[in-house]
Parts: C-alpha cells; sequence; structure tokens
C-alpha cells in the first residue's frame, strides 16, 4: 500500500501532533490503571500527598494552561504562515508545516492537555493517584521550557538568512542523493546509444498536473512481466496536460495494463518537494525575484539567494550530466528509463528569470557576474559555453538600461577573462 500521501506537510501537521498528544495521553491511562492495583514504596517519600478537591484543582489548572498554550502556538504559527506568504514567498509554506519544532509543540501541549484530563477521572474521594499528578507536573514543567524554545525556533522561522540557508542545505542534500543514485544505477547521456527497441506506444498521463513521486519498483515488475521497456517522458516536477504522453512503451499493451501503469506516477495539483532539487531552486529563485520587485527592494536578500543558489550548482556541476536514469530488472535487462532535468536545465531554470530582472540593477548585476566566475572554475568546458552565453546577455541586458560606461565596466570586469574576450570579440562584430 502506497503511504506516500503521509509526507504531504498539511497531513503531517495534523498527523504528527496528534500521534504525540494521544501517546501522552494514553500514559495517563496506563499509569493510573496500574496505580489503583500496585503503589511503589521506593517512590513514597518523593510523592505529595493531595486531597481529593486539591488533586483536582491541580489538574484543572494544568489542563487549562496547556489548552491555552496549544492555542497561542497555532496562533503563532498562522501569524508565521501569513508573514511567511507576504514577505518571503507563498511556496515556503509547506517548509513551515513541516517543520518538527512546530507539530512537537503542539503535540505536548495536546498530550498534556488529554494526560490531565484522563487523570481527573482516577480521582476518588478515597484515592488520589500520586504517581499520575507527579507525570502532569513534569509534563508542565516540559510545556515551559518546549514553549519558550518554540519562540525561539519561531523567531529563526522569519529570518530570511536562516530560510535561504536550509532551502540551500535541503537542495545540495538532494543533488548528493542524485549523485549516489547515478553511481549505484546506470545513467546515459544519450538514449539513442543503448540497444533498446522503438518506443512506439504512447500512454497518456490521464490528468493535469505536476509530475510527483513515481513507484519504480512496480513498474519494473510491470516492465518485466509485460517483457517490456517503460520511459518516462517528463521529469519530476514538469507539469503535464490530460491529453499530453506522459510514457512510451516499446510494445502495444492492453486497457488494465495502461491504467495499472498510470496508477504509478503521482500527479499532483500544485508544485510538491517530490522533487527537492527544482522544487529548491523555485524557492531560492522565488525568494530573489520577490526581493528585486519594486515593491520590496531588498537587493541583499536577493543575493544571498543568488550566491547560496551557486553553491549548490557548483556541487552539480563537478557531476556527470545524464538525460535519465536506467532502471534494470534482476536479470539486467533495461525495464525503466526515468527523466530528469539536466544541468543546462538547471542553470537555465535559475538564470535567465534573475538576468532579466538585474539589467536595471547594477548591483544586482555584479552579483550575477561574480556567480558567473564561481561557477565557470568549478565546471566543465560545456557549462562554461552556457555561462559564457548567460553572461553575454547579462551584458546585453544591463546595456540596455543605459547605465554609465563604468558601471557596465564593473560588471565585465569581474567575469572570466575568456568571457570578457568574447565580450569583445561581441562589441567588434557589431562595431562593423
Amino acid at each position: 500500500m502506497n503511504f506516500t500521501f503521509l509526507r504531504h506537510p498539511f497531513i503531517m501537521l495534523q498527523t504528527v501532533p496528534a500521534g504525540i498528544a494521544l501517546s501522552i495521553g494514553a500514559m495517563a491511562l496506563v499509569i493510573g490503571y496500574l496505580e489503583t492495583y500496585w503503589e511503589p514504596a521506593i517512590l513514597k517519600p518523593y510523592l505529595q500527598e493531595l486531597a481529593p478537591e486539591t488533586a483536582r484543582t491541580l489538574l484543572s489548572i494544568i489542563a487549562g494552561g496547556a489548552m491555552s498554550a496549544l492555542t497561542l502556538t497555532y496562533s503563532i504559527v498562522l501569524v508565521v504562515f501569513a508573514l511567511a506568504a507576504g514577505t518571503l514567498a507563498p511556496r515556503m509554506l509547506k517548509r513551515f508545516t513541516s517543520d518538527f519544532v512546530n507539530q512537537m509543540t503542539a503535540g505536548i501541549f495536546g498530550g498534556t492537555f488529554l494526560y490531565a484530563l484522563f487523570s481527573l477521572t482516577f480521582i476518588e474521594p478515597d484515592f488520589v493517584p500520586d504517581i499520575t499528578i507527579l507525570g502532569a507536573e513534569i509534563l508542565a514543567a516540559l510545556c515551559v521550557m518546549q514553549l519558550i524554545y518554540f519562540v525561539r525556533n519561531v523567531s529563526q522561522s522569519v529570518a530570511i538568512d536562516e530560510e535561504i540557508a536550509g532551502i540551500t542545505s535541503s537542495l545540495k542534500s538532494a543533488l548528493e542523493d542524485r549523485r549516489k543514485r547515478r553511481e549505484e544505477q546506470e545513467g546515459v547521456q544519450k538514449l539513442k546509444e543503448k540497444k533498446i527497441d522503438k518506443l512506439d506506444f504512447e500512454i497518456m498521463a490521464g490528468k493535469p498536473g505536476y509530475l510527483g513521486m513515481i513507484n519504480e519498483r512496480k513498474l519494473i515488475e510491470i516492465a518485466a512481466e509485460k517483457d517490456i521497456t517503460l520511459q518516462i517522458r517528463k521529469p519530476m516536477g514538469a507539469y503535464t496536460l490530460a491529453e499530453e504522453v506522459l510514457i512510451k512503451a516499446t510494445a502495444e499493451l492492453d486497457e488494465d495494463t495502461v491504467e495499472t501503469i498510470q496508477k504509478q506516477v503521482t500527479i499532483r495539483p500544485a508544485r510538491s518537494a517530490d522533487s527537492p532539487v527544482e522544487f529548491s531552486i523555485n524557492l531560492l529563485l522565488e525568494i530573489a525575484l520577490r526581493a528585486l520587485s519594486p515593491g520590496v527592494n531588498d537587493t541583499y536578500t536577493a543575493i544571498a539567494a543568488i550566491d547560496s543558489l551557486s553553491d549548490a550548482l557548483s556541487q552539480a556541476a563537478t557531476q556527470d550530466d545524464a538525460e535519465a536514469f536506467v532502471r534494470k530488472d534482476e536479470e539486467g535487462n533495461i525495464r525503466l528509463l526515468v527523466q530528469e532535468l539536466s544541468l543546462a536545465n538547471l542553470i537555465n531554470q535559475a538564470f535567465h528569470p534573475l538576468r532579466q530582472a538585474s539589467g536595471s540593477n547594477i548591483l544586482m548585476a555584479i552579483c550575477l557576474a561574480r556567480v558567473y566566475s564561481r561557477l565557470c572554475a568549478t565546471c566543465g568546458k560545456n557549462v562554461q559555453d552556457l555561462l559564457t552565453k548567460h553572461a553575454l546577455l547579462l551584458i546585453r541586458e544591463v546595456e540596455k538600461t543605459d547605465h554609465l560606461p563604468e558601471d557596465i565596466e564593473s560588471v565585465v570586469e569581474v567575469l572570466p577573462p575568456f568571457i570578457r574576450k568574447a565580450n569583445r570579440e561581441r562589441l567588434e562584430e557589431a562595431g562593423k
């Protein structure tokens, strides 16, 4: 059974705190039940001997305080959500809902409320569950410490530099995972070089949306059973129409098999972190473009986002590029080709919008030129040629906005020598 839906951030925000709260609440039932039959003498000196009414009042105060703190917690989280959507990027809400501290805090407060509530049921006129009440007092102290830590964590969540660093760390981890997958599985540079039958049979997506998780194991089983090879035509995170070809096969398949294959590919109505590389790049790009907009005009936030993006892309630039991953069955036959974004696609996706938004901002243009220089120093010839084209486009973008010649030269002078030479050749050719 596929449980990948549990990874959805908003599902996690509901299920994780609920699981923690119910577990803590169940402890009251277990401890209270055991205490009615057995009370260890070793704990007797450390237990308070409370009157029934005093015990009820104490537990009621703990339950009310925990519920008030839980309300405060969710109120602060909602404020952070609104702030993130308005000033950072709406898609960052998924990061906040997935934050483990938020989930843990809500679970502890909810669990303390349930613990105190269930503990009240064990108080009788002639019996007070002292150990259970001690547990409630310990949970109350834990709630105070957790609330202090939660406020500190929320204050860091709205610090843009912290968020940029967190997104960059996720991006670098995703790129590292991609590198490991390439080491484990055979990558291909050109699919036509592999001895694969013609992929003539086309399978439509079936519904519009963004390509999400792919059940590769099940697809390999189906392909092995039918003795065919399947090819996913789009990388994860790409948008597809319902009538668009998503999968190709080397032989014709019946309707039931086609329907089974379609079910193994998740198509989501919105972008998700199923494609962590593309999703993280889009987050950094969105932060930078929003910072460069006239309404925000925060160039240094954009610079921080681009510098972090260059750090991650420099890691990708040292990896071998491939159009797809090859998946084989147990006998070594190629059964599945999984498409992925190439390094060139990632660079184009990131730098074309940034270059278009930086033409009128000379400080941002200089930062982009420095990024190109850093990447050129760590990548191969193919990527250098691509970055040369981006750099020349950046220079043309700056020239188009009528900056002073000195300002334009300040952009050109930070570029590598071979790009400056290409720019001189461009100017000479234009002057003829």
